[in-house]
């Protein structure tokens, strides 16, 4: 199983980092389907198909940790661009 890990630093305070957070994952059930659901400062993203993500919020910085199935694992390098394009739209980075 492929693996993508990335950690980007913000400046945010807990509730504003929490509210981009979360417009983030809706954006990836709009466009890619799936669900997710808040445990705590961490977000699981989950879609059929093998994606299953979290997205940890801390006081610093955002940590994406995302685990792709075989099928899915094809596509990695495009996942890993996409979800940094993401994190600046959303981040401000």
């Amino acid at each position: 199983m492929a693996k993508i890990s990335l950690t980007r630093a913000h400046q945010l305070g807990g509730a504003e980092v929490h509210r981009r957070v979360d417009a983030l994952a809706q954006k990836l059930v709009t466009r890619f389907g799936g669900h997710y659901q808040w445990h705590d400062a961490a977000v699981r993203y989950q879609r059929a198909g093998g994606v299953d993500a979290v997205i940890e919020c801390g006081a610093e910085n955002i940590r994406i940790d995302v685990t792709l199935g075989p099928l899915a694992g094809f596509l990695r390098d495009t996942i890993e661009r996409e979800l940094n394009a993401a994190l600046d739209s959303h981040l401000g980075g």
